[in-house]
Order: C-alpha cells, then structure tokens, then sequence
C-alpha cells in the first residue's frame, strides 16, 4: 500500500475561457470540479496504473466532504482528521492558447488537537505502508517543519519517503533524508539558491552535459544532495523533459510533443509514474523514460488523473534520453 498523505487538499473547478482580462468581465464554462490537491492526484494516478493507494490528511467543511464523498465514489480508501474550518477551493483557468492560470487559497487551518490526532493516526498507517507520499503545501496551523517530522517517522518505521514540496518546507525537510525528491527546476534553483541555464537541452544532450550551467552549477548541487541521503531525486523541466539522478548516473529524458490541452498535474502524474515503476523494481532508464511518457500523455487530457494508457505506451517508444555519470 502507498499511503498519500494530503494536509492541504482541495476542491479543483477547472474552466474554459477565451482570454483573461484584468479588471473586466470575464465569462468562462466550468469544465470539472473534482477533488485535488497533489497528494490526491498522485492517488488517483497511482490508482490508474494498478497501485493500491490510501489517501490521509485533514479536511474540512462542505469541502472537505465533497473531496471525501468523491474518494468514497472512486473506492479510493481514505481517512482524514476532520476540520473545523473550510477545505480550500483552487481555480485553474485555461484559454484558448491553451495557457493555463490557477488561483490557489491558502488552506484550511490546523489546530493544535488535530496536528496531535494525525500525527497519531501517521503512525499507525505508516507501519502498514510500503512507501509514503507527502506531497503538496502546507496548511494554516502546521510548522515549516511538519515534512520534516513525517519523515521521520517513515524513516524510523523503514518505509521510503517520497517528498514533492517546495519553499522552506522543503528547505526543512531534505536534511531528514527522504527517500525521493521531485522538484521543479524553479523550485530546485530556490531549493540550492543557483540559477540553472537549460537551455542547451535544446541543442542536444551532449550540449547540455557540457554547459558550464550543468557542469559547474547543477551537478555539484545534485550531488550534495544526493550526500544528505536523498536516494533519488526527479527534476521536471517542462517542456523540456525530466532529470533523474540516482545511484551515481544521471539521466535526462526529452518530453515528446502532444497536444498541451491542462499542464496541472503533470508533476504528480510523474512521481506517481516513478513510484510505480520503482514498486516493480525497474531500472531507472526505464524508470525515467515511462515518467517522461505518462507526463506527456497526461498533458494531453483535460482533467487530472485521466491518462490514455495506449497513448502513455506509444510515447514510451518515442522518448529520447542520455545518461551522464560523474567523474
């Protein structure tokens, strides 16, 4: 069982619109509403590609349930400490040039006796799982620390951890080792407070391995990461591929072209591809190539978690990728 851990989940509406202008009407037609949240997306992505997924986490108000009803539909397990205050609502607008323009809340707020209930009903799942997720922003209530504590307590129950976060939350969390980091380039350059030219992807992967930016900025940061106990560590790149660095090697895969319809949730469908791919003890090119594929193809749908498994397959034949191992 992979236990998703969820402290900030949400109700995501996505709309259609022409074009947003600021500070006029604009009229858009509600496409979905669903639950979300990274955590959650990661579940229903795991889901989708045989895994067996549990969702925990707080929730609360009419939100809340709704995310609760919606997991009960799916016959997703689940059990969340429950809030007094409203789960959030996110808003992703997307336009006709396929651009897409998400408005996020805060959160709901975490009070002292639910931090305490969780933290308890954590421990309890955590002995029951095979690898742990904890994946999105924190709540209102929680430390910067709170990633930190949980994993912890994963890896004194030896479960791997898996941590997509970002900002001192993640500043927080990565000298407690966890498992897996799967990084943003712009959260990666916030993370290691360097700047990373990428650009050269775009002439070659030879070019890029030999970009001072790699070579002299990127790969040094990579590496003390990896010295903190970081066994794996995903950097998504957008249009231009995902990094893989484990085990000494690194490995760069392009993204091949589709149709961009929604790019949210591209992140998630590619730790949740990795993590799938590590339950079954692939090797990491394959690990790599099959993330890169499945990202891919999940751009190419308009709701989260909604990936072709003929298209995620027939890109995985078309992915170009190069590894690089360090002196």
């Amino acid at each position: 069982m992979i236990l998703c851990v969820s402290l900030n989940p949400a109700v995501d509406k996505m709309y259609k619109i022409n074009s947003i202008n600021i500070g006029k009407v604009n009229r858009a037609s509600l496409e979905s509403v669903h639950a979300g949240g990274k955590a959650v997306n990661v579940a229903f992505d795991l889901r989708l590609q045989g895994e067996d997924a549990f969702v925990t986490g707080f929730a609360g108000g009419k939100c809340g349930r709704i995310i609760i009803e919606e997991l009960n539909q799916r016959k997703m397990p689940n059990r969340f400490i429950m809030l007094s205050s409203e789960t959030r609502t996110n808003m992703n607008y997307i336009d006709s040039y396929g651009n897409v323009t998400e408005i996020l809340e805060g959160g709901h707020l975490v009070d002292a006796r639910s931090e305490e209930e969780f933290l308890h009903l954590y421990m309890n799942l955590v002995k029951k799982a095979d690898m742990v997720v904890l994946s999105g922003s924190l709540p209102i209530g929680l430390g910067e620390g709170f990633y930190a504590t949980l994993t912890d307590i994963a890896n004194r129950a030896g479960v791997p951890a898996c941590l997509d976060t970002s900002g001192v939350a993640l500043v927080n969390a990565i000298s407690h080792s966890p498992f897996l980091i799967k990084p943003n380039l712009s959260e990666l350059e916030n993370l290691t407070n360097h700047k990373y030219d990428v650009s050269s992807l775009d002439e070659g992967f030879d070019a890029f391995f030999e970009s001072p930016s790699f070579k002299k900025v990127m790969l040094s940061d990579l590496i003390d990461l990896h010295k903190m106990g970081i066994a794996i560590i995903c950097v998504t790149m957008g249009k231009r591929g995902l990094l893989l660095y484990a085990k000494n090697e690194i490995i760069v895969c392009d993204a091949p072209d589709v149709e961009v319809v929604n790019t949210v949730g591209s992140g998630d469908c590619v730790l949740a591809a990795l993590i799938h791919s590590l339950m079954k003890n692939c090797p990491l090119l394959e690990c790599a190539i099959y993330a890169s594929a499945v990202s891919s193809a999940h751009v190419n749908t308009l709701n989260v978690g909604d990936v072709d498994p003929e298209l995620a397959a027939a890109l995985t034949k078309k992915v170009k990728f190069a590894s690089y191992k360090p002196e």
